[in-house]
């Protein structure tokens, strides 16, 4: 017959497991699969502060509660060796610490390869809007697209319905208080996309 601290060691080692296999799909995995397939294929990072980001944030904080409840649990236990004690420990200090980095990641340009050059520091205009400029690309008959993210390096939302010709964009769907990080990308007439270019931040008052 299992033991109960047996059954609390299985849990919290497959909710650590969890909780890291989730922030790492968020934060690293989804990114650079948004990169290789040029943003074609959907991303699961949810929109900052919407409904879907805070039931994730009450599940992961669930979550993190629950560890530490199986860490209490197992140090009080005098049947657990000191060894499977530190290391359920380090697990649980691990999910806890990659939860918190979730929440400020999804809470909140090196040059492409086509000689695309990153778009310039962006001008906050009155009525909440974003003016975006940068040098053309120096490969001929090139369009753009500008894409735009809540977090450093996650960029989810296409503002550009097509690829436009000219060098600079304006973006009027901003909220005062945000933080928002801007990209580009060069369109050949084949509409293949290049890299992103450099990352351009702009802070909305």
């Amino acid at each position: 017959m299992a033991r109960a601290s047996d059954t609390v060691l299985k849990i919290a080692w497959v909710l650590a497991a969890a909780v890291c296999a989730f922030v790492a799909e968020n934060l690293w995995i989804d990114p650079w699969l948004q990169r290789k397939s040029h943003h074609k294929l959907p991303s699961f990072v949810p929109e900052a502060l919407g409904g879907a980001w805070f039931l994730i944030l009450l599940a992961l904080a669930i979550s993190v509660v629950f560890l530490m409840v199986c860490q209490v649990l197992l140090l009080r236990d005098k049947n657990v060796s000191a060894r499977q004690k530190f290391a359920t420990g380090f697990v649980v200090v691990l999910a806890v610490i990659v939860s918190g980095h979730w929440v400020f990641a999804t809470g909140g340009l090196s040059v492409a390869p086509d000689g695309t050059s990153p778009p310039s520091a962006p001008r906050p205009q009155q009525k909440r809007t974003v003016t975006l400029r940068w040098q053309a690309s120096t490969t001929p008959k090139v369009k753009y697209n500008v894409y735009r993210g809540e977090s450093s390096g996650i960029y989810p939302e296409k503002l550009t319905t097509s690829p436009i010709e000219g060098t600079t964009f304006t973006d009027t769907t901003v909220v005062s208080g945000r933080m928002y990080y801007y990209v580009v990308r060069a369109v050949t007439a084949k509409g293949e996309e290049s890299q992103v270019s450099n990352e351009t931040v702009a802070k909305i008052p």
